[in-house]
């Protein structure tokens, strides 16, 4: 028996690819929010660094359409940011919210069958802060050595060695 959204959602076909794809936008939504935060910017700051108009930040912060990776890339930059993406098993961050416990990340330097957990928070670097963010790993393996990518703003999604 089904017992919770959750789990009606899962049960149908792609259901688990959805809920995925929202866990994933939910948490770029929530990092947008908590750089806007800590940059000390309001939308109109932020919209004038941009060069756009502040309904636009406000369609992005609240979660309309569709936010491309670019988009994220240049908001962080201008609020002193930039996202640090890592992999983790397909379920994993549900696994860890019901075991109330961290995400296990796959770590790049072990076979893609190990894994370590580490904290995925806002963790400042020297006088930069990253924004650290998890991903579900897809079905299919990546077609990439590295289990690591780093977004640097204005720059396509790069792998990271």
């Amino acid at each position: 028996m089904l017992n919770g959204l959750y789990e009606k959602i899962a049960a149908q076909p792609n259901g688990l690819r959805d809920l995925a794809s929202a866990r994933l936008r939910r948490r770029a939504l929530v990092l947008l929010h908590r750089a806007l935060e800590m940059s000390g910017l309001n939308q109109s700051d932020l919209a004038k660094k941009l060069g756009v108009r502040r309904s636009a930040v406000n369609q992005v912060l609240r979660g309309d359409g569709n936010l491309r990776l670019e988009t994220l890339a240049e908001y962080l930059h201008e609020m002193g940011f930039e996202l640090d993406v890592n992999l983790v098993r397909a379920g994993e961050p549900r696994r860890a919210a019901q075991e109330n416990r961290r995400v296990r990340l796959l770590n790049p330097s072990r076979p893609a069958s190990s894994s370590v957990v580490r904290t995925l928070l806002i963790v400042p670097v020297a006088d930069e802060p990253v924004l650290r963010l998890s991903i579900a790993r897809p079905a299919v393996q990546p077609t990439v050595s590295s289990s690591s990518w780093r977004l640097n703003a204005g720059s396509k999604l790069g792998v990271s060695r």
